[in-house]
């Protein structure tokens, strides 16, 4: 009889994606956007975890392109996650930033028209 065998329903792909997205995270709130970005970019487990994990990291490379000046790619990344969750939401806080707000509006009226 097997006594505390764990089972893990996480597979080796999405453990690497959520560690990436952590990373993502420390690297973002220490305030390097490039690092933020190139980890997300260059993660080829991202684009094939979660659809939950996919979209935290599309809008976390969105604010960090944002933040860095980079508006259309800004918008871009969040056609992406409008892309993978037509009724996704900023906070409140979030959409009353005054650059991502604009920029996200602006994905949204894209996505909506294409």
């Amino acid at each position: 009889m097997a006594v505390g065998v764990a089972c893990s329903s996480v597979s080796p792909n999405q453990r690497v994606a959520d560690e990436t997205l952590q990373a993502a995270h420390v690297s973002y709130t220490a305030g390097d956007y490039s690092r933020t970005i190139q980890l997300l970019r260059d993660s080829s487990e991202i684009e094939t975890s979660d659809r939950r994990t996919r979209v935290e990291a599309h809008k976390l490379m969105a604010f960090s392109y944002c933040v860095i000046g980079r508006i259309t790619l800004c918008r871009v990344e969040f056609e992406r996650v409008l892309q993978l969750d037509p009724h996704f939401e900023l906070s409140t806080a979030e959409k009353g930033h005054p650059i991502w707000g604009p920029a996200f509006e602006a994905a949204r009226k894209h996505v909506a028209s294409s």
